[in-house]
């Protein structure tokens, strides 16, 4: 079987140098150390390589690829409590011990304020005063008015009287013109029975003559009594009219007085109304002021739960409204500042993460204010359920927006010159092919969380570690 090529090569390189040692030793020496000297550079030269390999810095690469920019931003934020039922007492009371403070937590009965003594006492005696007036008062405004009716009963008995009396002047004067005309009749017929049955004679002309005159006198008399009772009649008939016209006038008065009177009470029942009203608060505000006296001049919470409002002062006069105490969940305000940068992100709606303490809730941005002169902006958010009134901690996450080219933080480096990457160039040296760091500018367009987007012409990909510093130019081995 023929050897292979290789094999020939070698056998006759090995026959040559056997050759060249039987012929010339001194020439075989020479070869010996040429390839002793070739071999010490080649295990250098891999020894250089290892060395040089072993102190390069080990870099990690990435490339850019489009995402959006989240920044995360914790600032300060105070936390006051909303509503709450009010704390009512009298007005007006001073002021001596404030015992609690607005946003803090009570127990039921917990003592919250106390009030001076002797004018707590001045005042239960002036509600007192106040009140027995106003009792006074209500009770005169609730009698009805009544109209005065004893000149109109006295000018009706008059009138009955006039008329009684008219009444017995007209009889009186016709028993009078009765008589008379009887009178009268008996002369004419005396007279006629004279003339009728008695022949002419002296006598007889003396006894009708006598007739005559009787009956002229009966005649007198008659006319004389028709014309006093025709006088009396009209006396009493005006008498009688002067009297019903003093009726009239004084049931007219009555009717007047029974009508003011009428509209006397009514606006006295409207006052009366009024008035008791104003008794119901006073007989209210004196039962205020003696509870608060029972309870030594103390104001305590009516029920465990926080004071989200105080308006006590010592020294100062209570108000009617003490404070509110809020009982259960109740609402929460959160306000906080950003800077201009953050402000700029912030919108309404956008999600906060509250912390106080071990408590931690989320809210949104329910209102922003206007900027101040260093563009700091003021945010209002609104929270649900128990808070403390006091500081907590805000943490915003802000979307600074979509862009192209993002890159970890940690591939962005700056310096005087400003921002740049690295990047990856291959070289041919000595020692074989080298990765050799190559610097590139880019522009930041914005960065968040562990993220940064940049403006540049990148292609490949860009250091985004290392375990040693860098520089531009220098060696590196690629992790991996």
């Amino acid at each position: 079987m023929a050897k292979k090529p290789h094999f020939s090569r070698f056998s006759a390189l090995r026959e040559a140098a056997a050759g060249w040692r039987r012929a010339e030793p001194r020439q075989a020496g020479r070869l010996a150390a040429v390839g002793k000297f070739f071999a010490a550079m080649l295990v250098l030269t891999l020894a250089a390589r290892g060395l040089a390999g072993a102190s390069m810095p080990v870099v990690t690469l990435t490339g850019a690829a489009s995402g959006s920019i989240t920044q995360t931003r914790t600032v300060a934020g105070s936390l006051s409590v909303q509503g709450g039922a009010p704390l009512t007492l009298p007005e007006g009371l001073l002021v001596t011990e404030v015992c609690a403070n607005a946003g803090e937590e009570v127990a039921a009965g917990a003592v919250i304020a106390r009030f001076d003594a002797a004018g707590l006492a001045q005042a239960i005696a002036e509600a007192e005063a106040n009140v027995q007036q106003l009792r006074t008062t209500v009770a005169q405004l609730r009698d009805p008015e009544t109209a005065d009716d004893f000149a109109l009963q006295q000018a009706q008995q008059q009138l009955d009287r006039a008329y009684a009396e008219s009444e017995a002047t007209w009889q009186a004067g016709e028993e009078a013109v009765a008589e008379a005309r009887d009178a009268r009749d008996s002369a004419q017929n005396a007279l006629n029975a004279l003339r009728a049955a008695t022949p002419e004679s002296a006598d007889t002309a003396q006894a009708i003559a006598e007739a005559e005159a009787a009956l002229a006198a009966a005649e007198q008399a008659l006319q004389a009594a028709e014309e006093s009772a025709e006088a009396a009649n009209k006396a009493a008939t005006s008498s009688a009219q002067n009297y019903e016209d003093a009726r009239n006038s004084a049931a007219h008065s009555f009717a007047e007085a029974a009508k003011d009177a009428a509209k006397t009470t009514a606006s006295n029942s409207a006052q009366a109304g009024v008035t008791a009203a104003q008794l119901a608060a006073a007989e209210a505000a004196l039962a205020e002021l003696r509870a608060l006296q029972q309870a030594g001049g103390a104001l305590t919470a009516p029920a465990a739960g926080t004071l989200t409002e105080l308006n006590l002062t010592p020294g100062q006069q209570s108000p009617r409204v003490a404070g509110l105490l809020a009982d259960g969940e109740v609402g929460s305000t959160l306000v906080f500042t950003l800077d201009e940068s953050a402000a700029k992100l912030a919108t309404v709606g956008t999600a906060v993460t509250v912390r106080q303490g071990s408590a931690e809730g989320q809210a949104a941005i329910t209102a922003l204010g206007a900027a101040d002169d260093d563009g700091n902006v003021q945010a209002t958010a609104a929270l649900d359920g128990r808070w403390k009134a006091g500081a907590a901690t805000v943490e915003l996450k802000l979307n600074a927006g979509q862009f192209s080219q993002c890159l970890p933080a940690t591939a962005v480096q700056s310096d005087s010159s400003g921002d740049f990457v690295y990047l990856i160039e291959s070289r041919s040296t000595l020692l074989g092919q080298q990765n050799a760091l190559v610097r590139l500018p880019v522009t930041v367009l914005a960065q968040g969380d562990g993220t940064v987007a940049v403006d540049a012409a990148l292609s490949g990909q860009v250091v985004a570690g290392a375990d040693k510093p860098l520089a531009a130019g220098a060696w590196v081995r690629v992790a991996g």
